[in-house]
C-alpha cells in the first residue's frame, strides 16, 4: 500500500474555492480510480490556512494511473490559484504488512432488458458511471445445451464489487426471465478445475459453464440457486487484469480468454 500526503498552505480568501475543487477532484477519484482507496481533506482542529489530502494506492500501477489522469492535469493549475506555495509532497510506503484479508466477491450480475437505459437509470440512482459495454464472443457456452454465444455487459467504475449490467438474450442463463434480480455474486477463482471437484462433492449444481471448447476447463461457471436462492459465478483469475484496466479506463483492452 501506498500512502501520498501533499500539506498546501492556503491563500486568504480562498478556502471556499479551494474546496469546491477537492470536493470535484475526490469524486472524480471514486468514481474513475478503484485503485485509490482512500482520499482524504482534512484541516487543522486549531484553525489557519494549511490542509492535508491524504492518499492511498493499492499499489504503483494505481498511483500511476492517477498521475496520468486528464482530470489531474485540469485540476493542477486551478489548485495553485489558491495556495501560497505549491504544496509539500510526501510518498509513504508501508513498513509493517496489514492484515491478510481473503479476497470475497468482485461483482454483482444483473440482468437487464435494454441495457443502455439500464446504464442510464443505474447512472443515475447510484450516482456512478459505466464503461463502454463490451461484447464478448463465447465460443461454447452451456446452458443447458451448448451453444455460441454473445454477452454483452458494462461495469460500473467503482471500487469492487462492481454493478455489472447484461444484456438480456436467448432463453439460457441470461434470459429475460432472469431480469429484474440479481442473477449471481462473482467471484475469482485460480483452480477452476478443483473448484468444480469441490462443487460436485458438496453437491452443488451448476446452471452454465463458459468454455473454449468442448474439452477445454471452464473460465468461467454459475452455480445454480442455493438455499437461499444465490447463485455465485466464479471467473478465472487470468481475466482479472483486463477487466480491472476496463473499470480503470472505460474501455475493454481486449481479448478475454472467451475470445
Amino acid at each position: 500500500m501506498i500512502t501520498v500526503t501533499a500539506r498546501q498552505t492556503v491563500k486568504p480568501g480562498k478556502e471556499a474555492e479551494l474546496e469546491v475543487l477537492m470536493a470535484a477532484l475526490a469524486a472524480k477519484i471514486r468514481a474513475n480510480e478503484p485503485g485509490c482507496v482512500g482520499f482524504d481533506y482534512v484541516k487543522p482542529e486549531e484553525g489557519g490556512n494549511t490542509r492535508l489530502v491524504v492518499e492511498r494506492y493499492r499499489d504503483d500501477a494505481a498511483m500511476e494511473f492517477h498521475k496520468s489522469t486528464d482530470y489531474l492535469r485540469d485540476f493542477i493549475p486551478n489548485l495553485l490559484e489558491c495556495l501560497e506555495e505549491f504544496p509539500e509532497v510526501n510518498t509513504y510506503r508501508d513498513v509493517t504488512p496489514g492484515p491478510e484479508l481473503p479476497d470475497s466477491f468482485f461483482h454483482v450480475g444483473i440482468v437487464v432488458p435494454d441495457l443502455a437505459a439500464a446504464i442510464e437509470r443505474y447512472s443515475e440512482v447510484f450516482g456512478v458511471e459505466f464503461t463502454e459495454p463490451a461484447t464478448f464472443k463465447v465460443p461454447r457456452l452451456e446452458d443447458p445445451e451448448p451453444h455460441p454465444f454473445e454477452l454483452v455487459c458494462a461495469f460500473s467504475k467503482t471500487g469492487a464489487p462492481y454493478y455489472e449490467l447484461i444484456q438480456a438474450d436467448g432463453d439460457g442463463i441470461v434470459s429475460a426471465k432472469n431480469a429484474g434480480q440479481i442473477l449471481y455474486y462473482g467471484v475469482w477463482e485460480d483452480d477452476m478445475a478443483g473448484r468444480l471437484e469441490l462443487l460436485e462433492k458438496q453437491g452443488v449444481g451448476i446452471d452454465a459453464v463458459f468454455r473454449k471448447d468442448a474439452e477445454s476447463t471452464p473460465f468461467a461457471v454459475i452455480t445454480a440457486p442455493d438455499l437461499m436462492g444465490a447463485r455465485i459465478e466464479y471467473v478465472d483469475t487470468g481475466d482479472r487484469g483486463p477487466i480491472d484496466e476496463w473499470v480503470r479506463t472505460g474501455i475493454y483492452p481486449g481479448g478475454l480468454e472467451s475470445e
